[in-house]
């Protein structure tokens, strides 16, 4: 099963720079280190790391979890193990103001949250949102780039695990070091 979702993964993310099987890999690795010594369900962490981005249209969530439904159902997952894995990949990214949604969300869906927000801080996170800023959001100036890397480090702050905190502490402080010369280099 998990080589299925996988290829699915795969065919259905191709050529994807930056939401493609590499990343969907990395947020995998990323969820169980977050988890390890967690109660949590590996098969659900697993399904939901690798479709939470088949989608890539605006309010990808939704339409990955839906899209995410429709495969689980052809692999043989439970009814209740395909729910868990869609209300994760729904609730994958913070919310307008950089929130999770706390109690509501399962152990998986929240290791998903903080796997998929520490690859939006860092180099890798540099990299994915400047390639980001482009095709996800159509931005026209460095300006407007400063602004959303900016606004997605504020979202590094709702984390819900200290692990991920944790493991945010270097990536965030090279973010912060980038956005600081991206700025000064644009006043000249």
């Amino acid at each position: 099963m998990r080589k299925l979702i996988q290829q699915y993964a795969k065919d259905l993310t191709a050529g994807r720079l930056a939401s493609g099987y590499e990343h969907s890999y990395r947020i995998y690795q990323l969820a169980r280190k977050i988890g390890e010594g967690l109660d949590y369900d590996d098969e659900v962490l697993h399904a939901a790391c690798f479709l939470h981005d088949i989608e890539m249209s605006s309010g990808h969530p939704a339409s990955s979890a839906e899209k995410a439904r429709m495969i689980l159902g052809e692999t043989g997952f439970t009814p209740g193990k395909i729910d868990a894995v869609y209300q994760a990949i729904l609730h994958h990214m913070p919310d307008e103001e950089g929130k999770g949604l706390a109690g509501e969300l399962s152990i998986e869906g929240k290791l998903l949250h903080d796997a998929n927000l520490l690859e939006t801080v860092g180099a890798v996170g540099l990299v994915r949102l400047s390639i980001g800023s482009f095709f996800w959001h159509h931005l026209k100036t460095m300006g407007e780039v400063i602004e959303m890397l900016k606004r997605w480090r504020g979202h590094a702050e709702a984390f819900y695990f200290a692990r991920s905190r944790k493991l945010a502490a270097k990536r965030i402080e090279f973010l912060d070091s980038a956005i600081t010369r991206f700025e000064e280099e644009l006043k000249l």
